[in-house]
C-alpha cells in the first residue's frame, strides 16, 4: 500500500493492500526484540498518539488482530480516536508502541472513517474482559489483561492474564498500577476465544482442538459458559454427532433441558438418538410436557423402543438407572465366541464392554464374567463352566441396594432383571456414581478448578 500520508508504497510479502497482515504470517512465533520490551492490552488504551513531531493527533482505543484459528495472531493496526471520528492506522506506520505513548511514522493521518475487515478482531472490545477457554486445563478464564509481545514485525498476541488483579490495571492511574504476573498468564496457543459476537468474525471454533478434551470437559466448559458461548462450543462440535451426544450426557440436568428446549423438535431427537438410551429417557422426561411426544416422534423405532423400556420406570431405580444395550451370550457358547461378542458389539456404552452377560435360551440370567477373565481363559471353555457371577437386583430396586450390591461384589456392571429373572439390562459404576454424588461436592469441584 502507500503511506496514507506520504504517498510512498508500504507493502511486503505478509501484507494485504492497506497494510494489515495475512492470516498465514500470525503463526510465526515472535522473536523479541532487545529494545523492546512485552506490554499489556490496558497499558496501551487511551493512550495519546503522537505524530513525529510529538503533537497529540489522537487517543488509542482498541488494538487490532486477525484470527486465523492458531499461532500468534499479529497486530495489523491500531483504532484511534480522533474528535468525535475513529480512524484505523496500519501497524506499518507505527514507530513506537510504549506505555501512555503510541507515535507513528507519519505527520497526519488517513481521515477516513474505521471500518471493520472480515476476520477482524478488535482486543479491548471483544476480548479483554470477556471469557476464554484454556485448552491445555479445560477451563473457562476471563482475559483480564492481554500480552503483546515485540517480534521482528511488530507485535502479536502471545498471552493472557487471567489474574484478577489484572483488573487494576484498568482502574488505576497509570502510574500506579501493578506489574505483570507471570504466574497468572496463559500462553495464547493455550486459549480459544469465542467470537460469535464479533459481528466480523468469520472463523469457527475450531472441532479439532475441542476433540483433544474429554467430553466431560467440554461439557465443564459449557457449565461454566454463558448460554450464548456455550451455544457457540455446540455448534463448534454439532458436526460430529457422537461427540455431541457424549457432551450432552455430561451436561447437568439444567443445562441439559437449557441447551435442549432452544434446539428445533428434529435438532433435539437427533442429539436423543444418539445419548445413552438411559440418559436420553431421563432428559426426555425433563423436557416441557407439549414438547415431549413431538420430539419422541421424530426419533428412530429402535431408540423409541428402548425408551418406551426405560420410560416405565422411576429414575431412581435399577431399572430407570441402566442401560438396556449390553453384551450377552447364551449358555453353550466358548470363552472365544463371548469374546468376539464384545469386539463386534457396537450398541452398549463402553463402561459394559468390560461385563459379557449368560442367559438361557429364554433370556433367563444365568451369571456373568469380566473381559479379564475370558481373556485368561482357554478359548474353547464354555463360559457356564467358568466362575460367573450370580447376584443381580430386580428392576425396582433403589440406588441405595444398587451400590451396596455393587459394592460388597466389587461390580462395575450389575444385571437388572424382572420378576421371570429376565435379563432386562445393566447399571454401571458410573451411573450409580453419578446418582450418589451429593451436590455439594460438584459445587467444591468447580471452585477448585475455576470452571
Amino acid at each position: 500500500m502507500e503511506d496514507r500520508a506520504s504517498g510512498k508504497p508500504m507493502t511486503d510479502k505478509n501484507e494485504h493492500v492497506d497494510g494489515r497482515p495475512h492470516a498465514s504470517a500470525a503463526n510465526t512465533k515472535p522473536v523479541v526484540s532487545k529494545e523492546k520490551r512485552r506490554l499489556m492490552v490496558t497499558q496501551l488504551l487511551r493512550s495519546p498518539v503522537l505524530n513525529p513531531a510529538g503533537d497529540e493527533v489522537g487517543r488509542l482505543e482498541d488494538l487490532i488482530v486477525k484470527l486465523d484459528g492458531g499461532g500468534y495472531p499479529p497486530v495489523s493496526g491500531i483504532k484511534v480516536r480522533v474528535g468525535r471520528s475513529e480512524v484505523f492506522v496500519s501497524s506499518k506506520n507505527i514507530e513506537k508502541l510504549a506505555p501512555g505513548e503510541v507515535r507513528l511514522k507519519t505527520q497526519t493521518l488517513d481521515t477516513g472513517a474505521f471500518q471493520r475487515r472480515a476476520g477482524e478482531v478488535l482486543l479491548a472490545a471483544d476480548v479483554l474482559g470477556r471469557h476464554l477457554m484454556d485448552m491445555a486445563r479445560g477451563r473457562i478464564v476471563r482475559a483480564h489483561d492481554l500480552v503483546l509481545s515485540p517480534d521482528e514485525d511488530g507485535w502479536r498476541v502471545t498471552g493472557v492474564d487471567r489474574s484478577p488483579r489484572a483488573m487494576l490495571r484498568r482502574l488505576v492511574p497509570r502510574k500506579g498500577r501493578p506489574d505483570l504476573r507471570r504466574h497468572a498468564v496463559l500462553d495464547w496457543k493455550d486459549v480459544q476465544p469465542f467470537v460469535a459476537h464479533v459481528p466480523t468474525a468469520k472463523l469457527l471454533m475450531p472441532l479439532q482442538r475441542l476433540r483433544r478434551l474429554h467430553p466431560a470437559q467440554i461439557a465443564d466448559l459449557v457449565e461454566g459458559a454463558s448460554h450464548e458461548e456455550g451455544e457457540e462450543i455446540l455448534d463448534a462440535v454439532e458436526s460430529d454427532a457422537e461427540l455431541t451426544a457424549d457432551v450432552f450426557e455430561e451436561l447437568d440436568t439444567e443445562h441439559q433441558v437449557e441447551f435442549l428446549r432452544s434446539m428445533s423438535n428434529e435438532e433435539a431427537a437427533k442429539v436423543l438418538e444418539r445419548m445413552a438410551p438411559d440418559d436420553a429417557a431421563d432428559l426426555l422426561g425433563e423436557l416441557d410436557q407439549e414438547r415431549r411426544k413431538p420430539v419422541f416422534d421424530l426419533m428412530s423405532p429402535t431408540a423409541q423402543h428402548k425408551l418406551r423400556k426405560l420410560l416405565q420406570y422411576h429414575p431412581s431405580t435399577a431399572g430407570g438407572m441402566m442401560s438396556p444395550d449390553y453384551v450377552s451370550v447364551t449358555r453353550g457358547a466358548t470363552a472365544a465366541i463371548a469374546l468376539e461378542a464384545v469386539r463386534v458389539d457396537d450398541k452398549a456404552p463402553h463402561q459394559l464392554l468390560n461385563t459379557v452377560f449368560v442367559t438361557e435360551e429364554d433370556g433367563k440370567l444365568i451369571g456373568s464374567v469380566s473381559t479379564a477373565d475370558l481373556l485368561r481363559t482357554d478359548g474353547a471353555h464354555k463360559v457356564e463352566e467358568l466362575e460367573l457371577v450370580s447376584c443381580r437386583v430386580m428392576s425396582g430396586a433403589d440406588v441405595t441396594d444398587v451400590t451396596l450390591t455393587m459394592a460388597d461384589y466389587n461390580l462395575i456392571a450389575l444385571a437388572v432383571v424382572d420378576a421371570a429373572g429376565n435379563l432386562l439390562g445393566a447399571v454401571t459404576a458410573d451411573d450409580v456414581i453419578e446418582a450418589i454424588v451429593p451436590e455439594e461436592w460438584r459445587a467444591r469441584l468447580e471452585a477448585s478448578t475455576g470452571v
